[in-house]
């Protein structure tokens, strides 16, 4: 019992000096010269909030992205001013009025187009489609609830139409120029036919004509053989005769 409670003692006294010598990181509070020191007057200038339109990075006047924007009719406008992202309802109903032609590609006006014209007008109607949709997206983040009152949906009714046309006019073509290859490859394999056929025809007659020189030939040997065979025959009984009458 002595003995534990000597070696406890001991574990107590050597443990000790370690608690007492711990040490902590203080926090040491350092004077910040920059803080004391008012700023200079160009530093108060440099730090003024600048408007990012003056930040911009120049685009050019011709860019492809603005073909997504309708142009405006005045010439007089430079830069991003030539463009209108919305349009207003009235210029949106004379746009869309029956008597500045705002109508849907007929059919029969397709069908007198080239290949070369229908994909272009096809690419002429898929970009207004997307300038209308780029429209109406932009009054969407405007806020705007009724977003037919400033993209007309007539529009795109006809772009969709007219593209559809297109499509109708253009798959007309394709089933017609199957329909022409359809056509040529029975031409040329009944023409390739009545070769082969007279070509077989004319080996069969040339087969025809060689078996029958064949059997010709066949005959007149035989019919020399028997001449042949007659003769030797005939030729003792003589010999037979005339020694008989001497």
């Amino acid at each position: 019992m002595l003995s534990i409670a000597r070696a406890v003692a001991n574990r107590v006294s050597w443990a000790a000096p370690r608690l007492t010598t711990r040490s902590f990181a203080e926090v040491v509070a350092v004077p910040s010269v920059a803080a004391s020191t008012p700023p200079a007057p160009s530093e108060r200038q440099s730090r003024k909030p600048t408007s990012p339109l003056k930040e911009r990075i120049p685009v050019k006047e011709d860019h492809g992205l603005y073909a997504f924007f309708r142009k405006k009719d005045d010439d007089s406008l430079v830069g991003d001013a030539k463009y209108e992202v919305t349009e207003s309802p009235e210029s949106m109903q004379k746009q869309t009025g029956e008597s500045h032609g705002c109508r849907s590609w007929k059919a029969s006006e397709l069908r007198l187009k080239s290949f070369r014209d229908l994909h272009m007008l096809w690419y002429i109607l898929l970009r207004e489609r997307n300038l209308l949709a780029t429209q109406k997206e932009e009054v969407r983040r405007m806020g705007v609830t009724n977003t037919e009152m400033q993209v007309s949906a007539r529009r795109v009714y006809h772009c969709r139409k007219s593209m559809a046309r297109i499509k109708a006019v253009i798959n007309e073509r394709r089933l017609a120029y199957e329909g022409a290859v359809e056509i040529v490859e029975a031409q040329q394999e009944e023409e390739f036919n009545k070769e082969v056929g007279n070509y077989m025809k004319g080996a069969c007659q040339e087969e025809r004509k060689y078996l029958q020189r064949r059997r010709e030939y066949k005959a007149r040997k035989l019919q020399k053989k028997l001449e042949a065979t007659e003769a030797a025959k005939a030729a003792p009984s003589a010999d037979v005769a005339e020694t008989a009458a001497t």
